[in-house]
């Protein structure tokens, strides 16, 4: 069946389909009323209170540049546990139809790797920075971060393997997907959609292989040894924090076999609109020049 017959027979091509490993944005449990318990992934991830408390109190800090005003917000709220599972799979559907089979496309990427690529933990103050590397195929970590990464893309280049890195975001209590570094860092570079421009120098492209999200207790095996000696579950990990290849191939046979409910893209269109809405009022506040 092609792509266009099957659009005719189904609101959606079966992108959806929990059991097929593709992307799957919340899955039928919640479609057909799991349970919002105590016990419940939404209860404890995504939407869980101290993830919520976490993001209010990042863009209420004054000191964080705010590109996307908070007034604007109430038109749409991601965290709003009645939204529509059909609108958000809609609109990933229509503007972002490119991500839709990552998942399976690297469903087995753990064949791929070898003892010359390296691994390293990326942790994100804000889950709209991962989206917009999503979105653009761009990262920068901080100016030390940089230097280690972008030193261990040029040496993996040389022997042809790949620098990846497993992203998660400050209190959301999961790994929300993996990526490949494509460049060396441009310390030259800057991009203008970060939540703290003036805070992230630098720039490098990524290419994002998995975008799922998958509870820390799902890497509660994976041990390892951080920058300051301490040995900790993976999930403990600072930013730009190396993995061994031992426990970076266990944590990519994690993604490749996990089956999410929920994704980033859950977020996608409130993310958007507050970009929209940036660039709306800086094109007018640039008129007003």
């Amino acid at each position: 069946m092609d792509e266009m017959e099957q659009e005719k027979n189904s609101s959606f091509p079966n992108y959806y389909i929990p059991n097929n490993n593709k992307i799957n944005i919340r899955g039928n449990y919640i479609r057909g009323g799991r349970s919002r318990g105590r016990n419940s992934y939404r209860g404890r991830f995504r939407n869980a209170p101290q993830f919520i408390s976490s993001q209010i109190n990042y863009y209420n800090n004054p000191s964080v540049y705010q590109p996307y005003p908070i007034y604007d917000q109430q038109l749409y709220n991601p965290y709003n546990q009645n939204n529509s599972l059909d609108k958000i799979e809609e609109y990933i559907y229509k503007h972002y139809r490119h991500l839709l089979d990552i998942n399976e496309k690297n469903s087995n990427i753990t064949m791929e790797i070898n003892t010359d690529c390296k691994f390293f933990i990326i942790k994100s103050f804000s889950e709209e920075d991962i989206h917009k590397s999503m979105k653009y195929g761009v990262w920068s970590s901080s100016k030390k971060g940089n230097i280690t990464l972008s030193n261990a893309f040029n040496s993996t280049k040389e022997k042809g393997s790949f620098v990846y890195l497993f992203f998660s975001c400050n209190g959301s209590g999961n790994f929300i997907g993996v990526a490949k570094m494509k460049s060396s860092c441009d310390f030259k570079k800057s991009f203008e959609y970060w939540t703290q421009d003036d805070k992230w120098t630098g720039l490098f492209e990524v290419e994002w292989l998995f975008i799922k999200d998958v509870p820390f207790k799902e890497f509660k095996k994976v041990i390892i040894t951080m920058k300051d000696g301490e040995i900790k579950p993976i999930f403990f990990a600072r930013d730009a924090q190396e993995v061994p290849y031992e426990q970076a191939k266990i944590m990519l046979n994690t993604f490749e076999k996990y089956q999410n409910f929920y994704s980033i893209f859950e977020n996608f269109e409130f993310y958007d609109m507050r970009q929209a809405n940036y660039e709306k009022n800086k094109s007018q506040k640039d008129k007003e020049k």
